[in-house]
């Protein structure tokens, strides 16, 4: 049965972050990229497209390097995982470059709050969640959550969502998502959530509220100014959709992180 030994969600680091292990990791390594980072895969240095996932065979050298700002998820799973991997044709020490990525910090947030509870049937629920991930993955790296539009729309739309996940203080409305990729309105939202499998509304305000979680958690500014940097003018708005999604007030978030 796959376990998991560590692992964290939206995963913040500075700029210029580096992993370097010449002789690999004794686990499977799964990462997820929210952004473009320097990787090496096979002996050769790739710069990847954002949300560009792999996962790393045990033993096998790592190293990536991110010159911005980092935001990743991260999982080390050991156990019997080939088998479930075989079964999903899901390759390993390959760059992986699903159509939809959304579920994926979706679900390693599911895990993590599991993976730090002591409750009845923790380790059989993170092994489901694992296989859960891993079908998934491949599904969304096969297309088989792609709507059908043509190549140059599709890259137009993972151009759009890079700027969308890459400046969350935009005032971003429907109307400019839209004629960024020479929709109309409906099409727009109608395409979008064939693709992602979630609304634009919807995927902004997800990557707003982990943004804000990994503020509240790792840094010290004041509740109002994290607010406004991600875009929010109304700070009981803010406040409002924080604990919709979350179930803590900001506050209460920040203290439970032990800030």
């Amino acid at each position: 049965m796959p376990y998991i030994s560590s692992l964290r969600h939206a995963w913040p680091e500075k700029a210029g972050f580096t992993i370097v292990r010449k002789n690999g990791h004794p686990l499977y390594t799964f990462l997820h990229f929210y952004g473009s980072v320097e990787l090496l895969v096979n002996g050769v240095l790739t710069v990847t497209r954002p949300h560009t996932c792999i996962l790393f065979s045990p033993g096998v050298p790592q190293y990536f390097k991110s010159p911005q700002p980092l935001l990743h998820d991260w999982i080390h799973i050991g156990g019997e995982l080939a088998p479930l991997l075989e079964a999903a044709a899901l390759p390993t020490d390959t760059l992986l470059q699903p159509v939809r990525f959304d579920f994926i910090t979706g679900l390693t947030r599911e895990m993590e709050s599991e993976f730090f509870t002591q409750k009845s049937g923790r380790e059989r629920l993170l092994a489901l969640k694992i296989e859960e991930l891993i079908i998934k993955l491949a599904r969304a790296c096969t297309g088989e959550y792609s709507t059908a539009v043509d190549s140059t729309t599709e890259e137009r739309f993972r151009k759009l969502r890079g700027e969308l996940l890459s400046h969350l203080n935009f005032p971003w409305t429907a109307k400019e998502m839209a004629s960024r990729v020479g929709l109309s309105e409906s099409r727009f939202y109608s395409v979008y959530r064939g693709v992602y499998g979630t609304t634009p509304t919807d995927d902004l305000i997800r990557a707003r509220i982990d943004a804000a979680k990994n503020a509240l958690a790792f840094g010290n500014e004041p509740i109002s100014l994290i607010a406004e940097s991600l875009g929010y003018n109304n700070l009981s708005h803010f406040m409002r959709q924080f604990k919709k999604h979350t179930g803590f007030s900001p506050a209460q978030y920040r203290k439970k992180s032990g800030k």
